[in-house]
């Protein structure tokens, strides 16, 4: 008996230092932090201690933007009339190089730390139970694996270096117009062929790399959604208590402010060189922001059906006791002497039914979609920002100004 005690003994308190050590990797949780490529850019300093943003970011530029303006100015390619497209003159090349490619670095301190937060909010709140919590920290913990995966990473680098994209755009090499990086008839220039080897695969290879980091983040919200979430129809939030997952979830409008940076940076080309009309190129734009806050938003809805539950089952509850509450109140407080009417004004019945009224209609408020319109114009607008500048500069002035004139009158 002694032994099987002790033996009891220890596999509680095996159990105790998995649950803690669990417990701890999710208040840890990133989902930037690993992966190959995080750890080379460790042990070169320019993640960890001392290091910074704006270091990542001078780098990169150094790597992809700065050897096209070296090559570009050897060959008289970066300025001038000597092409039609300079380097200097290449919104595409802007707009990648030197807008969406900071953007894809700085994403990383703006939306881990809200998903550091809401991982570690659903581990610690109670929102999912006690049983369900070992299945969530092993997802947690293959969410992790796959993050770290070097398989996904060379995948991507495979991808991103394929020859193939020199074969499908047309901004490398072009039949119709002379630029910077070379010609059909005669080839890549030396700055086309470090965009082509270098800098194109490496501005892909993020790219490529945060939709992963997304996808991954979107299957751990579709495997919360499976969980007997314990949600609270009465709180504030009209959300059960989700309110903190759409404050996360509403940075990744940064990853489409940064593509929108590479479509705007295409189409400004094609207005100012290929005679694009900008009428063309509205519908578009419209679509790519549609779907931007389609993707941005579209995983929220994975919790629609918990929230409609809850929602249905705070509504049937708190009828019934709605019921009872005012049968009570009116029995007690209706049809007496005007004696006890007025002792009602110090009684704390009128008090607790307007607060359990106040309780009920948050419930009917709570919202069964978790999509503000307040994030909807935050998302759509990050995405459209790079194009409207676009829109803006391409307008003639008498179009924008008669455009507002007739919206104001």
């Amino acid at each position: 008996m002694e032994k099987t005690a002790t033996v009891d003994l220890k596999m509680n308190a095996s159990d105790e230092l998995a649950r803690k050590a669990a417990e701890e990797k999710a208040q840890e949780f990133s989902l930037v932090i690993g992966g190959p490529f995080y750890r080379a850019l460790e042990r070169m300093h320019l993640i960890g201690p001392g290091s910074s943003v704006r270091l990542r970011i001078s780098v990169m530029v150094l790597l992809t933007w700065v050897p096209l303006v070296g090559l570009s100015l050897a060959q008289g390619a970066a300025f001038g009339n000597k092409i039609q497209i300079p380097l200097l003159s290449d919104f595409s090349v802007w707009g990648r190089f030197l807008v969406a490619l900071p953007l894809l670095i700085i994403a990383e301190v703006v939306i881990d730390p809200w998903i550091k937060r809401v991982v570690a909010t659903f581990d610690s709140s109670g929102i999912i139970g006690n049983d369900d919590l070992p299945t969530y920290h092993a997802a947690l913990e293959k969410i992790g694996r796959l993050r770290d995966s070097g398989t996904a990473e060379l995948l991507f680098l495979t991808l991103a270096a394929l020859p193939a994209f020199l074969l499908i755009d047309n901004e490398w090499i072009s039949n119709d117009i002379s630029s910077w990086h070379g010609s059909t008839s005669g080839g890549l220039s030396p700055a086309g062929w470090w965009f082509a080897s270098i800098s194109g695969p490496v501005f892909r290879f993020l790219l490529l790399r945060w939709l992963w980091r997304y996808a991954l983040w979107s299957v751990l919200l579709y495997r919360i959604a499976k969980f007997n979430l314990q949600l609270m129809p009465t709180h504030p939030d009209r959300l059960g208590g989700l309110g903190f997952v759409l404050f996360a979830q509403r940075h990744f409008g940064i990853l489409f402010a940064a593509l929108g940076a590479v479509i705007a940076g295409q189409y400004a080309d094609s207005i100012a060189y290929f005679g694009t009309p900008i009428k063309d190129t509205r519908a578009p734009m419209v679509v790519f922001v549609l779907i931007s806050v389609l993707v941005v938003l579209g995983p929220l809805t994975l919790l629609s059906p918990k929230l409609a539950d809850t929602k249905r089952n705070g509504l049937t509850r708190y009828s019934q006791l709605a019921r009872r509450l005012t049968a009570s109140f009116d029995s007690k407080w209706l049809n007496e002497t005007d004696a006890k009417q007025e002792a009602m004004l110090g009684s704390p019945d009128p008090s607790s039914l307007a607060d359990y009224i106040s309780s009920f209609t948050v419930i009917r408020e709570m919202q069964v979609i978790p999509i503000s319109k307040e994030l909807v114009i935050q998302v759509a607008a990050e995405a459209a920002a790079p194009l409207a500048l676009v829109w803006l500069v391409a307008t003639p002035l008498e179009e924008i100004v008669r455009g507002l004139f007739k919206m104001i009158f």
